[in-house]
């Protein structure tokens, strides 16, 4: 995972919950991690230092992993169109922008940040007021993904209802069935 998401994770813990919390997860955690240097964005770090953060963070903030997931995930978006230098802005609906979700976007994340491994999506769209997007991904962040997407609905001002189901554990795929609350 990249250093970024870390980096992420660090500044939501301490704006939410304060920065002194997070020192105090942090040490609880960092003789456990295979990380023995500071996180910086550009590096890649193993998978498993994040979810022993995140792991140890739910346990002090007393918060279930689902919704610290999707928090941490609505949190994420807006910092993430800043790395992106503004790119989404070029989408004109978020319904335009989770079309180009996976072919362009996370192309550009993949030539600022080597050795990203974005999730796969595909999209579908059932009508004008509703979509599919399958998510893959072996990390099985499906909250945190969902946080996104209302994170990005809450950037294009747009209400959005989202069911979520799991379709294979074992690949980490799971459906985000999209309805928007205006037509396209």
């Amino acid at each position: 995972m990249k250093g970024e998401v870390f980096n992420l994770l660090e500044e939501f813990i301490s704006q939410n919950f304060g920065a002194e919390t997070f020192e105090k997860i942090y040490e609880a955690v960092h003789k456990n991690l295979s990380t023995t240097e500071p996180f910086v964005g550009p590096g890649t770090y193993p998978d498993s230092d994040f979810f022993t953060i995140l792991g140890s963070a739910v346990g002090e903030l007393k918060l279930p992993l689902e919704q610290a997931a999707f928090e941490f995930g609505r949190f994420c978006f807006p910092r993430l169109n800043q790395k992106l230098s503004g790119r989404i802005q070029s989408f004109e609906t978020i319904k335009d922008f989770l079309r180009n979700l996976h072919d362009v976007i996370h192309v550009e994340v993949k030539k600022l940040m080597r050795d990203a491994q974005p999730p796969q999506f595909i999209y579908q769209e059932l009508s004008p007021k509703r979509i599919i997007l399958i998510y893959r991904s072996k990390r099985k962040l499906y909250a945190f993904a969902e946080g996104l997407l209302h994170g990005a609905a809450q950037h294009y001002d747009t209400a959005i209802d989202v069911k979520r189901s799991e379709i294979d554990s074992e690949l980490g795929t799971c459906k985000f069935e999209i309805t928007f609350q205006e037509n396209f």
